[in-house]
């Protein structure tokens, strides 16, 4: 029986359609990005972040039909770098993103990729036509780390939110995957990890909100059958500002980013 269309007024224009709204109205706070919020943040044991977000973009995806457009484009997940910038982009995290990029490009380096479109085309509308995961490392021959890169926008618990956003569509995309194959959906345990300078989190208590994520994120792992883990991570300092270091002593520092809570890395 064919499916009638939904009123115009219901269907979403973005798989993360009413993520932000929720989560804000789950933790009492007006805004992700406010980071007085954050300060004041209190995180009761009721509050489940990961499936919450998971529950709206699953949503999102049936109701929009991202699954009957999941062929429309070739870039969704897929493992690549893109070094090039624009001559006016002076954002620091793009300037930092598209150097990691070049740094691999030059000798041949497979383990990094960037800029990584998530869902693009999957629901109609342009809404999600620039959604990409910012960085993403192969630690291992089915495991990856999804990184969301901050160094001076926003605020941890907004990165949080997003990549929890980017976590349900590459669940929902590996359940139901696009003919064209892709190493990110055939992982089997993917680490998220917020990276960022130490002065970016220190205004904030994050272990709480740390411990909360991930307890919900391998909760959900495992109900879909993988392995999931969540935590923030600290940028080495010579790579948060101009000049950036040559690419070899570069990548260097970039293998030198710990936990930000040493001793309680999840995974």
């Amino acid at each position: 029986m064919t499916q009638s269309p939904l009123p115009a007024a219901l269907v979403p224009t973005s798989l993360i359609d009413g993520v932000e709204a929720a989560a804000c109205d789950t933790l009492g706070i007006k805004r992700l990005r406010h980071r007085s919020a954050l300060r004041s943040l209190r995180l009761n044991s009721g509050v489940d972040l990961a499936e919450l977000v998971h529950r709206i973009v699953s949503s999102n995806w049936t109701t929009g039909r991202a699954a009957d457009n999941k062929n429309r484009s070739g870039q969704n997940w897929r493992w690549a770098l893109q070094p090039q910038i624009g001559e006016r982009n002076r954002s620091p995290e793009v300037v930092l993103e598209r150097a990691i990029a070049g740094a691999c490009v030059r000798p041949g380096r497979i383990d990094w990729a960037n800029q990584i479109p998530v869902a693009s085309g999957l629901i109609s509308g342009a809404a999600d036509g620039r959604r990409a995961l910012d960085l993403a490392y192969r630690s291992g021959e089915r495991r990856f780390q999804l990184i969301e890169l901050k160094i001076a926008s926003d605020t941890p618990l907004y990165a949080a939110v997003e990549l929890l956003g980017y976590a349900s569509a590459w669940l929902l995309t590996r359940a139901d995957p696009p003919e064209r194959s892709s190493v990110l959906l055939e992982a089997d345990h993917v680490d998220l990890r917020v990276l960022a300078p130490a002065p970016y989190y220190a205004p904030f208590d994050l272990l709480p909100l740390e411990a909360s994520l991930n307890d919900g994120v391998c909760s959900l792992g495992e109900r879909c059958g993988v392995s999931l883990s969540f935590s923030f991570d600290v940028l080495p300092p010579q790579l948060s500002r101009p000049p950036l270091p040559d690419d070899a002593t570069l990548l260097e520092l970039l293998s030198q980013r710990r936990p930000l809570h040493d001793g309680n890395r999840h995974g």
